[in-house]
Protein backbone atom coordinates (compact mmCIF):
# COMPACT_ATOMS: atom_id res chain seq x y z
CA UNK A 1 0.00 0.00 0.00
CA UNK A 2 1.28 3.47 -0.88
CA UNK A 3 1.39 5.90 2.03
CA UNK A 4 -0.33 9.29 1.60
CA UNK A 5 2.10 11.98 0.47
CA UNK A 6 2.31 15.51 -0.92
CA UNK A 7 1.10 15.78 -4.53
CA UNK A 8 3.78 15.73 -7.22
CA UNK A 9 4.95 18.96 -8.85
CA UNK A 10 5.63 22.46 -7.56
CA UNK A 11 4.06 23.64 -4.31
CA UNK A 12 0.74 25.38 -5.00
CA UNK A 13 -0.38 28.68 -3.49
CA UNK A 14 -4.12 28.17 -2.96
CA UNK A 15 -6.04 27.59 0.28
CA UNK A 16 -4.61 24.87 2.51
CA UNK A 17 -6.41 21.52 2.23
CA UNK A 18 -5.94 19.18 5.19
CA UNK A 19 -6.80 15.50 5.03
CA UNK A 20 -7.20 14.96 8.78
CA UNK A 21 -7.05 11.15 8.96
CA UNK A 22 -4.11 10.93 6.57
CA UNK A 23 -2.11 13.71 8.20
CA UNK A 24 -1.52 15.52 4.91
CA UNK A 25 -1.89 19.29 4.47
CA UNK A 26 -1.19 20.80 1.08
CA UNK A 27 -2.07 24.04 -0.71
CA UNK A 28 -4.83 23.84 -3.31
CA UNK A 29 -3.80 24.01 -6.96
CA UNK A 30 -6.12 24.67 -9.90
CA UNK A 31 -4.18 21.86 -11.61
CA UNK A 32 -6.62 19.60 -9.72
CA UNK A 33 -10.20 19.78 -10.94
CA UNK A 34 -11.72 18.68 -7.61
CA UNK A 35 -10.88 17.74 -4.03
CA UNK A 36 -11.15 14.10 -5.14
CA UNK A 37 -8.47 14.70 -7.78
CA UNK A 38 -6.20 16.22 -5.11
CA UNK A 39 -6.83 13.31 -2.73
CA UNK A 40 -5.94 10.86 -5.52
CA UNK A 41 -2.74 12.81 -6.33
CA UNK A 42 -1.78 12.35 -2.66
CA UNK A 43 -2.76 8.63 -2.65
CA UNK A 44 -5.35 9.27 0.06
CA UNK A 45 -7.93 6.47 0.20
CA UNK A 46 -11.24 7.92 -0.98
CA UNK A 47 -14.51 6.25 -1.89
CA UNK A 48 -16.12 7.48 -5.11
CA UNK A 49 -18.10 6.26 -8.09
CA UNK A 50 -19.67 8.80 -10.45
CA UNK A 51 -17.45 11.94 -10.21
CA UNK A 52 -20.49 14.11 -10.97
CA UNK A 53 -22.29 14.50 -7.63
CA UNK A 54 -25.03 12.01 -8.42
CA UNK A 55 -24.29 8.87 -6.37
CA UNK A 56 -23.06 10.43 -3.06
CA UNK A 57 -20.49 7.62 -2.62
CA UNK A 58 -17.77 10.25 -2.00
CA UNK A 59 -19.64 12.09 0.75
CA UNK A 60 -17.07 13.29 3.30
CA UNK A 61 -17.35 15.16 6.59
CA UNK A 62 -16.17 18.76 6.23
CA UNK A 63 -14.44 19.42 9.57
CA UNK A 64 -13.73 23.09 8.78
CA UNK A 65 -13.76 25.55 5.90
CA UNK A 66 -15.90 26.21 2.86
CA UNK A 67 -16.15 24.71 -0.61
CA UNK A 68 -17.88 25.44 -3.88
CA UNK A 69 -19.24 22.91 -6.32
CA UNK A 70 -17.62 22.78 -9.75
CA UNK A 71 -20.68 20.89 -10.98
CA UNK A 72 -23.83 21.43 -8.92
CA UNK A 73 -24.88 18.05 -7.46
CA UNK A 74 -28.41 16.81 -8.15
CA UNK A 75 -29.00 16.81 -4.40
CA UNK A 76 -26.86 18.67 -1.88
CA UNK A 77 -25.41 16.52 0.92
CA UNK A 78 -26.27 17.10 4.58
CA UNK A 79 -24.87 20.20 6.24
CA UNK A 80 -21.30 19.59 7.41
CA UNK A 81 -20.57 17.17 4.58
CA UNK A 82 -19.24 17.62 1.06
CA UNK A 83 -19.14 15.68 -2.19
CA UNK A 84 -15.39 15.67 -2.89
CA UNK A 85 -15.87 14.44 -6.48
CA UNK A 86 -17.29 17.76 -7.67
CA UNK A 87 -16.02 20.41 -5.25
CA UNK A 88 -13.04 22.64 -4.61
CA UNK A 89 -12.09 24.78 -1.60
CA UNK A 90 -12.95 28.47 -1.31
CA UNK A 91 -11.15 28.78 2.06
CA UNK A 92 -8.75 26.57 3.99
CA UNK A 93 -10.55 23.25 4.53
CA UNK A 94 -10.16 20.21 6.76
CA UNK A 95 -11.66 16.98 5.43
CA UNK A 96 -12.22 13.74 7.35
CA UNK A 97 -10.04 11.71 4.98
Amino acid sequence: MIRPHQPPGPTATGPLVTFARSGISTPWSPAHATLLDLAEACDIPTRWSCRTGVCHTCITHLVAGAITYTTPPLELPESGTVLVCCSKPTTEVVLDL
